[in-house]
């Protein structure tokens, strides 16, 4: 068990060494950013919808029952996860399509090569990769003040920096590069115990897994503390806690 155990964090670490090689440079580890972690004792089941009537996700958050998320898509962060939905299928059709041979370009390679280490580990065992690979490679930078921007995958993996939103995207899109179904993910929208902003994404990976990054690898949902959620975004649309 132990030989196994070892050999499993020799391949992580050989692993970011490759990622680091492709991106260009091994950037470092994001520092804790906040004082407190996240508390997002989540669990959410679809309702089925009246007729006329959007869908709607009835959740627990830590120990409060009977909250509603309810679908909207007239407030700015849900136009924004509409925008960029768009934006990221886009980019994820290119990519697909230069992966088959139909492009040459060097950014597109860079990505596949990206997908193709992850895709080399079991299922169940990719999102742990992508978290630990993603701490090592790409570094936490804030937005400029008042430019809140949501960055395509690409822009973020080949720059090897960005915030939690586009941490959030990336490791989401290369997930789903390496076959993980979007219905079996979404983005958590936080507000942490300090008052700030936040995004963490959560995986249906055998267990609920969140991805964040605030910590090296993934988390339980069960064990993080101190922060509210506020929506979520799904392949569905945006959700609303109310």
């Amino acid at each position: 068990m132990r030989s196994a155990c070892d050999l499993s964090r020799a391949l992580v670490f050989l692993l970011t060494l490759a990622v680091a090689a492709f991106v260009g440079t091994v950037l470092p580890a994001k520092s804790v950013e906040f004082k407190r972690a996240a508390d997002v004792a989540l669990q959410l089941t679809w309702s089925a919808p009246e007729t006329g009537r959007k869908p709607v996700i009835k959740a627990s958050v830590q120990a409060d029952a009977g909250q509603e998320m309810i679908h909207s898509s007239n407030t700015v962060l849900a136009r924004r996860w509409a925008m960029t939905r768009a934006r990221l299928e886009a980019e994820a059709a290119w990519l697909n399509s230069c992966a088959r041979g139909a492009c040459r370009d060097p950014r597109a390679a860079t990505w596949s090569n990206v997908v193709a280490l992850v895709k080399s580990v079991r299922p169940l065992q990719r999102p742990a990769l992508v978290q630990s690979l993603f701490s090592s490679t790409i570094e936490y930078v804030n937005d400029s003040a008042g430019d809140d921007h949501w960055a395509n995958p690409l822009s973020t993996l080949l720059l090897g920096a960005g915030d939690c939103e586009d941490h959030v995207l990336l490791k989401r899109a290369v997930l789903i590069s390496a076959g993980y179904r979007e219905a079996d993910m979404q983005l958590l929208i936080l507000h942490t115990a300090s008052g700030t902003g936040h995004m963490a994404l959560q995986v249906k990976a055998g267990q609920t897994l969140v991805l964040d990054n605030r910590y090296r690898y993934p988390v339980s949902e069960r064990t993080m503390t101190g922060d509210t959620l506020a929506a979520i975004a799904t392949d569905r649309g945006y959700y609303l806690v109310r």
